[in-house]
């Protein structure tokens, strides 16, 4: 998996720390306030990653760690070993067994967008996220959808849509789509650990998380 993705699943799983605020409503504003998050905070994940390039998903697992605002820790323990990082304005990858590599986020205007309309996410700072992205709610409080969708043209080469299911104040699914059909589904949970089938599929998974 590129740095790029890994740093865009690791933003999008940020969200996941638990908050304390149930939803009334599924407005796009409520929604975005109760996702804002206290650091630090740690949550279990699972998620597969389907491409054209790959033969079978990439499934992984592991803890996802937010430690504030711009920093945060994506940590794979299955099937193999693999932190990676977002600090301030550099992201690391450190794989058992392989040099540790370090990608500066001012290289790629795509990626610093991101971190900057998810460091608002987190902020619960609905004005700043609908900047980047147009934002549409649907659901109930107990069952919510949000889905964001990117503004910035060259954002939207690679990426589709951003899609988030979850109940109260607990986002359980984030979908990654890209524009080739494929992309990427993390399930998360705050007091449990959470597995993916080996022979699971994006459109099987997608009616997973629309269907909790």
């Amino acid at each position: 998996m590129s740095v790029r993705n890994v740093a865009r699943s690791l933003l999008l799983a940020a969200l996941v720390v638990p908050a304390p605020r149930v939803l009334a409503a599924p407005d796009s504003a409520a929604l975005i306030s109760s996702l804002k998050r206290t650091a630090p905070a740690t949550i279990a994940f699972a998620e597969a990653r389907f491409s054209s390039l790959l033969r079978e998903p990439l499934i992984v697992s592991g803890e996802l760690a937010y430690g504030g605002p711009r920093d945060f820790e994506r940590r794979v323990t299955q099937p193999y070993r693999e932190t990676t990082a977002i600090r301030g304005d550099s992201v690391s990858v450190d794989r058992e067994g392989e040099q540790p590599r370090t990608f500066a986020l001012q290289r790629a205007p795509e990626l610093r967008g991101f971190v900057s309309a998810f460091g608002s996410l987190l902020a619960g700072d609905a004005a700043a996220l609908e900047r980047a992205f147009t934002v549409a709610a649907s659901g109930d409080a107990a069952a919510w959808r949000l889905e964001l969708t990117p503004i910035d043209a060259r954002a939207r080469h690679r990426l589709r849509a951003i899609v988030i299911h979850g109940s109260g104040a607990e986002p359980r699914c984030f979908a990654t789509l890209d524009t080739q059909g494929g992309g990427s589904v993390m399930l998360v949970d705050a007091e449990a650990p959470v597995s993916v089938a080996a022979d699971a599929s994006l459109d099987g998974l997608l009616a997973q998380c629309g269907a909790e």
